[in-house]
C-alpha cells in the first residue's frame, strides 16, 4: 500500500469517523431538543395553570370590585330616586283637598282619641273647620301643614300629629317599593313585564 493509498484510507476512515460522530451527535442533538421541547412544554403548562389560576383570581378580583361599585351606584341611584319620588309625593299632597277635603279633615279630626286638645295646629285654610272640631282650643295656623291637624295639650306632653305629611311618612317605607317597581317597569328594556 503506498503513500497515497494510506491517505486515501485515512481519509475514509476519517470520513466515516466523521459521520459516525455526526450521526451521534445528531441524535444526541435530537435527543436533546426533544428533552428540551418536553421540558419546556412541562414549564409551559404549569405556566399556563399558575397563571390561568392568577388570571382567575385576578379576575374574581375586578368581577367583585366592579359588581360592588354596581350594586353601590345602584344603592345610590335607588336613595335619588327615592327621594325625588318622596318630594313628588309632598308635592302632590295638595291636590287632596281639591274633592271632599271637608269629609276628610273630619274624618281624621274623629280618629283622635278622645281629649281636651288645646293646641290644634293646621293649614290656614282649616282655621273655620278646626274651630268647628275643636270648640275651645287654640287654633295656629300653620302653612307647613298640607291638611289634617297637630293637635297636643298645652305643654305639648301629650300630641298627637294626623296630618297628610305624617300619614306619607309613615306609610313610604309600604309606598316605596311599589312605586320604584312602577318607575322600572315604564323604562325600556328593563326586563320587568306588566305582569311581574
Amino acid at each position: 500500500m503506498g503513500g497515497k493509498e494510506l491517505i486515501e484510507a485515512l481519509r475514509r476512515e476519517g470520513e466515516k469517523n466523521i459521520r459516525a460522530i455526526r450521526m451521534e451527535a445528531e441524535d444526541e442533538s435530537g435527543k436533546i431538543r426533544a428533552d428540551t421541547v418536553s421540558k419546556i412544554s412541562r414549564i409551559r403548562d404549569d405556566l399556563e395553570k399558575t397563571n390561568s389560576a392568577a388570571i382567575k383570581r385576578q379576575t374574581e378580583a375586578i368581577l367583585g370590585a366592579a359588581d360592588r361599585k354596581a350594586r353601590a351606584i345602584l344603592l345610590s341611584s335607588e336613595k335619588a330616586l327615592s327621594d325625588r319620588l318622596y318630594e313628588a309625593a309632598v308635592k302632590i299632597l295638595p291636590l287632596l283637598r281639591e274633592t271632599g277635603y271637608s269629609e276628610i279633615f273630619h274624618a281624621l279630626a274623629n280618629e283622635l282619641p278622645p281629649y281636651q286638645w288645646q293646641v290644634v295646629r293646621v293649614n290656614p285654610d282649616d282655621q273655620e273647620r278646626a274651630k268647628e272640631c275643636f270648640p275651645g282650643s287654640t287654633i295656629v295656623p300653620d302653612k307647613h301643614i298640607t291638611a289634617g291637624m297637630d293637635v297636643a295639650d298645652k305643654g305639648e306632653g301629650i300630641r298627637v300629629v294626623n296630618t297628610f305629611e305624617r300619614r306619607l311618612e309613615n306609610s313610604w317605607a309600604e309606598l316605596l317599593p311599589e312605586l320604584i317597581n312602577e318607575v322600572y317597569r315604564r323604562l325600556p328594556d328593563y326586563g320587568i313585564s306588566e305582569s311581574d
